[in-house]
């Protein structure tokens, strides 16, 4: 499978995963990415419904082309394995006998119908490591309720502060709280299989994906508990920094982000503008001022932007040690010299829909680098490996 495979972290470690979507295949390809052996279970009837999700390869619809099943359950095993019937239900059994984590994110209370709850498989794994996903939480009044990262967000309140003064309330755009939950569960995996070394105990682990989100929102809950104000939609804006915001530049649709930090960063800008007057002006001369000016200061700053392509704005307010940014679309980002550097994407080759460059590890290793290099597995693929494993 892939790259050499020797020196990678988690060899040795066998994880099973029953999961749909996003958060818990991301998991679990965390943990697929530094060695563990993953074995991904799906129901031959109703697979995971990443699968229909588009993009898919060359446009065409299929069960094995989906480009978000192919960045989300890359490295693993795939099994097709129907939980209601006996015989693939005492191979999932014999296959937890023989791993150290199973990973799932179906709503609470199904894998208890199957038999196959934390309480179960103990009997038969004393020292499994189960991670149970959900949206809610497994415990609690709303626990059962149905969730998607699109309701989580309203439901943890950033929806209500997300957007621009006097709009309604928007979402973020992609599902924020799964890749947090999957970050979080990565590593939770990690600390309890760090307790079972030391212990020989296994435990149950209740993630809450909406909790995972409120944790990343300090400043938020904070406010209200301390002093009990509700934060409020304020665009681009930030609390201290100005200038703060996007700002558009030339041609259709180009646009730099620049957030300034300080009276040197404000001078450096005021210097790049060819306006360094501006640094002495009364309305913008500190940072106070400027806030309380930012209306007028964001004309000037979007009047001068719109003069200037927006990556070669950005490379020059880098150099002046400004923080900017060009705001990327898909193709920028593709072709993005760093990111080229840095060797983010990788080619992996895919039995269906060839060779195929996707976006790599999320960190770089000196020692054990890690292999984003295997594709996803086929609906089934493993099937016949899985027999021979269990005898």
């Amino acid at each position: 499978m892939g790259k050499d495979r020797k020196q990678l972290p988690l060899q040795g470690i066998r994880v099973v995963e029953i999961t749909n979507a996003w958060a818990g295949p991301v998991a679990c390809r965390n943990l697929a990415d530094m060695g563990a052996e993953v074995i991904k279970c799906e129901n031959p009837s109703s697979p995971d419904f990443s699968r229909g999700w588009p993009p898919y390869a060359e446009g065409e619809r299929g069960i094995n082309r989906s480009g978000y099943f192919a960045v989300f359950n890359r490295a693993k095993k795939g099994c097709a394995l129907d939980l209601k019937n006996p015989n693939d239900l005492d191979s999932f059994k014999r296959l937890i006998q023989i791993s150290d984590v199973l990973i799932e994110n179906n709503s609470p209370g199904v894998m208890d119908r199957l038999g196959i709850g934390y309480s179960d498989l103990i009997k038969i794994k004393p020292d499994l490591i189960m991670i149970s996903m959900s949206g809610f939480g497994a415990t609690g009044p709303d626990s059962i309720a149905l969730a998607f990262g699109p309701i989580l967000e309203p439901y943890s309140g950033i929806s209500s502060f997300f957007g621009y003064p006097g709009d309604p309330p928007r979402l973020c755009g992609i599902a924020v709280s799964d890749h947090v939950a999957a970050i979080q569960a990565s590593l939770i995996a990690l600390i309890a299989l760090h307790h079972r070394n030391k212990t020989g105990e296994g435990q149950f682990i209740d993630i809450c994906e909406v909790e995972t989100l409120l944790a990343c929102m300090p400043e938020t809950l904070m406010e209200y508990s301390m002093n009990k104000r509700e934060p409020v939609p304020k665009g681009n804006r930030d609390e201290v920094m100005v200038p703060h915001g996007v700002y558009r530049c030339k041609g259709e649709d180009n646009w730099v982000a620049i957030a300034i930090d300080s009276d040197v960063a404000w001078r450096s800008l005021c210097n790049v503008m060819g306006k360094p007057e501006l640094a002495e002006d009364e309305r913008f001369n500190d940072g106070f001022r400027r806030w309380k000016n930012q209306n007028a200061l964001d004309v000037i700053v979007s009047e001068w932007a719109s003069t200037h392509e927006h990556i070669d704005l950005m490379h020059t307010l880098q150099k002046a040690n400004i923080i900017a940014s060009a705001v990327y679309r898909a193709e920028d980002m593709y072709n993005d010299t760093h990111i080229r550097k840095r060797r983010f994407f990788e080619e992996i080759q895919h039995p269906i829909t060839g060779r195929r460059e996707l976006p790599g590890l999320i960190a770089k290793l000196s020692e054990t680098p890690g292999d984003a290099t295997t594709a996803d597995p086929l609906l089934g693929e493993h099937n016949d490996w899985l027999e021979k494993l269990l005898g």
